[in-house]
């Protein structure tokens, strides 16, 4: 994205650099959803993806206004740029978010030799 804002490509590259970047979209995708299940508490999954989906929907609402805006600009390029800008943003977001420190201990909670399911009490 980022040479696609800052060189002149002629047609076949342009293309070609499109394709790889809609490619690469669609191969990390399966990724992202599996980092989003693991990072989830348990029980949660659901409700991370649609704070996720929310933000993707958020983002497919004001995109299409700012890149309107700046190709009204006359600076077709920078739609590339600010995409450039908004992926260093999330990589930045992502580095600096507090993430809770996983136990290597077990807790009494998921221990499975605690579970009385399917054993029938007096």
């Amino acid at each position: 994205m980022l040479a696609i804002a800052v060189l002149a490509l002629p047609p076949p590259p342009l293309i070609a650099a499109m394709a790889l970047a809609g490619f690469l979209g669609g191969v990390i995708a399966p990724s992202r959803d599996m980092l989003v299940r693991n990072a989830a508490p348990p029980g949660a999954a659901g409700r991370a993806f649609g704070i996720v989906s929310t933000g993707f929907n958020i983002g497919g609402i004001i995109s299409p206004l700012l890149f309107g805006w700046i190709m009204d600009q006359n600076m077709p390029h920078w739609v590339f740029g600010t995409s450039v800008v908004f992926m260093v943003l999330t990589v930045l977001l992502a580095l600096v978010t507090d993430r809770p420190q996983e136990s290597s201990q077990p807790s009494a909670q998921t221990n499975p030799s605690d579970s009385t399911a399917g054993v029938m009490l007096p």
